[in-house]
């Protein structure tokens, strides 16, 4: 199975303060001990951007932010999936389109990577991919 990991649980991992903090570390614990019926894991990097300038804004911790991006770019577990063009217009289609949903633009990135990577379960702390179609998980 497939899972798509958002920018809360990610940035909830490193920032102690963060209240999702320890639902994300047990999270990825379980992940690491690969405790979980996920065998395939993906990001992208608009998550990557929204989640190190998240915990930077937050933490006011460069280092910090630094440390979760370059381990998001070193994981041998987590694939980062690219924004190429095609990506770019249908998660803009998305987003114009779907105006009962209160997505970011980000989000829409999200949602056009999982469907084109057939992955329907993503771990985030944002309830309304639900109504796109997919399984959101706030703990595994």
């Amino acid at each position: 199975m497939r899972l798509f990991i958002d920018t809360g649980p990610l940035s909830a991992f490193y920032n102690k303060r963060d209240r999702d903090h320890p639902s994300a570390v047990e999270t990825f614990r379980k992940i690491a001990k690969r405790d979980t019926a996920y065998g395939s894991l993906y990001t992208s990097d608009y998550v990557m951007d929204e989640a190190v300038t998240l915990l930077r804004a937050r933490t006011r911790n460069h280092k910090l932010s630094v440390q979760l991006g370059t381990d998001i770019l070193t994981s041998k577990t987590i694939i980062l999936l690219k924004t190429d063009d095609e990506a770019l217009m249908g998660s803009w289609g998305l987003y114009k389109q779907r105006s009962d949903v209160a997505l970011s633009f980000t989000d829409s990135t999200i949602a056009f990577l999982a469907k084109k990577h057939f992955i329907s379960d993503i771990f985030s702390y944002d309830a309304h991919f639900g109504a796109l179609g997919f399984h959101v998980l706030n703990r595994l």
